[in-house]
């Protein structure tokens, strides 16, 4: 054996493992997935599926079909098709009623997100379904018509004040095409702006025949104290709707622009009233009040004092009274003052003079 095919046989060992390692990668990275509990289902009863690896808010759309699903829809029992929507760590759970699919098997239990149709598939043997090769022709595309998507219900009084609004969704689907439409269910869901991702309940639909219309309305509940815009839309087979609505809780916001205004109503208020009363406290501080009654001897001294006064003979000084009385004029009561000089002024002196 030479050197060289001494090294492939030491090194082929190695390659092996690194190639196996190296593929673990990508398997890891795998998409959305389906599952279901037990491997055969009977017709009537119920089927227990779960999902996981699906964008968190998406609605996904579960049902049986045979033929492998090769054809999409056709080959499946939309009629008795479950939704679910995917929780925040990419997981759901749910249970649909089984029912034969409309073509043979090999038959597969489908997940379909309705956002964004991502999709997954599991085998699945269904009791009493005959088994055969899958379709290979292209099932023909059932084309249905929106003919009119319109929210009605204006806004009650309850809802100028935060109340949740009530809406009711008004769909007319259409069928333009010469072959009858199976029971598809109608997806409808709503969110802030532009952004449907919260589910309203699904309603019951019927077989939509050929050329015919037919006409759904859905109750919508829109949260409490909602402001701005809000769309509702949804999905029925091939067909995508999408309506908006604008609220604004006008009670709302005029309360709290009341409740406001009387904030700085009172705020004001209360400021002017502090402001008044330093001013007062500051005019009367120190303020002395004159006597209701003055001793006879002191003001006697007083008026001699001043009609001693070489100045102004027969004149008694006010200043005089009022440092004898109070001590200081300036701090003296101005009303008071007045209330003597009017005393003094209607004495018995001056009538006897």
């Amino acid at each position: 054996m030479t050197l060289r095919q001494l090294l492939i046989v030491l090194l082929l060992p190695a390659a092996t493992v690194l190639s196996v390692v190296g593929g673990a990668g990508p398997a890891a990275a795998a998409g959305p997935g389906v599952t279901v509990e037990g491997a055969l289902a009977t017709p009537g009863r119920p089927v227990k599926a779960s999902g996981k690896g699906w964008r968190p808010g998406a609605t996904v759309q579960v049902e049986i079909c045979g033929g492998g699903a090769l054809r999409g829809s056709a080959d499946c029992d939309t009629l008795r098709a479950a939704v679910a929507l995917v929780a925040a760590d990419g997981t759901f759970r749910l249970t649909l009623i089984a029912g034969a699919p409309p073509a043979a098997c090999p038959c597969v239990l489908r997940a379909v997100a309705v956002q964004d149709r991502a999709r997954a598939q599991t085998p699945l043997h269904v009791a009493g379904v005959a088994g055969g090769p899958p379709a290979t022709a292209p099932a023909p595309v059932v084309r249905v018509d929106v003919v009119a998507a319109t929210l009605s219900g204006g806004p009650r009084f309850g809802e100028l004040f935060g109340a949740p609004a009530h809406r009711t969704l008004t769909v007319t689907l259409r069928n333009p095409g010469d072959r009858p439409l199976g029971r598809a269910p109608l997806i409808v869901a709503w969110g802030p702006g532009a952004t449907v991702d919260l589910p309203v309940g699904i309603p019951v639909t019927a077989e939509l025949p050929a050329r015919a219309e037919r006409t759904y309305r859905i109750p919508v509940r829109l949260p409490a104290a909602a402001f701005g815009r809000y769309s509702v839309g949804g999905r029925y087979a091939s067909a995508e709707f999408a309506v908006t609505t604008d609220l604004y809780p006008w009670g709302l916001l005029g309360l709290a622009s009341v409740a406001v205004l009387l904030t700085v109503f009172t705020a004001s208020v209360a400021v002017r009233r502090s402001a008044e009363s330093r001013r007062a406290r500051r005019r009367t501080a120190g303020a002395v009040e004159l006597p209701a009654f003055v001793a006879a001897d002191l003001l006697a001294g007083v008026l001699a004092a001043g009609a001693a006064d070489d100045a102004r003979p027969g004149l008694v000084s006010t200043r005089a009274v009022v440092r004898a009385l109070a001590g200081e004029a300036a701090l003296v009561d101005a009303a008071g003052l007045r209330m003597l000089a009017d005393a003094l002024h209607t004495s018995p002196l001056d009538e006897e003079r």
